[in-house]
């Protein structure tokens, strides 16, 4: 929830923006790998806090699953909020 007022202040809630277009090539080429970047931050953070958890509480290896699972869902709710705007 704290997050949303945060995005309206950014532009990204109430007023509608015009659509990005992606004439140029390099563009289209910096938007896939910030995606991938995106994603693969966001699992490999996952795994290590949840490897960090199982070795803290000795749950091997369910925690580093569930990080996994965890950042994977976080990285593909942020590549929905990037490409949002190309929709």
């Amino acid at each position: 929830m704290a997050l949303l007022p945060a995005l309206s202040f950014c532009g990204r809630g109430s007023v509608p923006l015009s659509k990005p277009k992606l004439d140029n090539p390099w563009q289209a080429v910096a938007l896939v790998s910030v995606i991938g970047i995106d994603l693969a931050v966001s699992v490999i953070l996952g795994f290590w806090l949840g490897r960090y958890l199982d070795r803290l509480l000795q749950t091997d290896p369910w925690l580093m699953l569930m990080g996994i699972m965890a950042g994977l869902a976080v990285g593909v709710y942020s590549v929905y909020l990037l490409i949002r705007s190309y929709l």
